[in-house]
């Protein structure tokens, strides 16, 4: 496998989708784009049997083979051109999403091929399944915070960074919100806050749910909060890493709540 054959496979999906949300859109008719759009979709499903071949199990989650059969679909279930943008990102981006961020991570790096594709095939196996139906997590719902922190990381596979910023925003919240000086951080930073004997910030008037609040923060920044703490989860795995920011965007939440 080359780096070509990945980059002109991102192209093709690129040109793809961009004719499904033209045509969706009113931009252009499909009779327009009808011939080009059956050529790429041939080409895509084509790469993709090739990369399998290395090791690569790649999907093609788009079962519009035509435009009139993607035409059947928008014109049924997507009422708005924002869902019809969306629905079609949300399409490829099983492909796209650890695609770009291995080619990114094999950039900054300069990791040699093999190791490009045996990362690719790792994200790729722990990428959640597409499904048509039913509830989907999207990363811009975390905290506004966490996302501002944790995004570009997490895109482009710096896991443990993204995991170690999640944790970093939390513990700042929890300074500013205290009015504590900069070198007072982790374990201790929690205790002078959130100690149920005499707490700064106050979760709940029951002593015990308060105890329990202080001991979830305590565990949390303890053992997440370094990299050594990582080694509680694989924090190569896209998903361990997410779970790890959603946990992040609780605590920030219930911050937002305390007194």
């Amino acid at each position: 496998m080359k780096l070509v054959q990945l980059e002109n496979l991102l192209k093709k999906i690129r040109e793809i989708q961009s004719i499904m949300v033209d045509v969706s859109t009113g931009e252009s008719l499909i009779q327009e784009k009808e011939d080009e759009y059956i050529v790429i979709y041939l080409d895509i499903t084509a790469d993709i049997e090739s990369l399998a071949k290395d090791g690569l199990a790649l999907s093609h989650n788009n079962s519009f083979r035509t435009l009139w059969d993607w035409y059947g679909y928008w014109s049924s279930r997507l009422p708005s051109a924002a869902s019809r943008r969306q629905y079609v990102g949300d399409l490829y981006a099983p492909l796209v999403n650890p695609i770009e961020s291995a080619l990114h991570k094999h950039r900054v790096d300069k990791t040699p091929l093999e190791d490009l594709i045996r990362g690719l095939a790792k994200r790729i196996e722990t990428q959640p399944e597409v499904s048509e139906q039913g509830f989907r997590m999207r990363f811009e719902w975390l905290h506004p915070k966490i996302v501002q922190s944790c995004y570009i990381p997490f895109e482009t596979g710096d896991f443990d960074d993204a995991i170690f910023n999640a944790m970093n925003v939390v513990e700042e919240e929890i300074r500013v919100k205290i009015s504590a000086d900069r070198v007072e951080t982790g374990v201790a930073l929690i205790s002078k806050a959130m100690n149920p004997q005499s707490p700064i910030l106050s979760f709940s008037k029951v002593n015990a749910e308060q105890e329990a609040t202080y001991s979830l923060y305590r565990g949390v920044i303890g053992s997440f909060k370094s990299a050594v703490g990582h080694r509680f989860l694989d924090s190569s795995d896209p998903v361990n890493t997410f779970e790890c920011l959603a946990l992040g965007s609780l605590l920030m939440r219930m911050l937002d709540r305390a007194i």
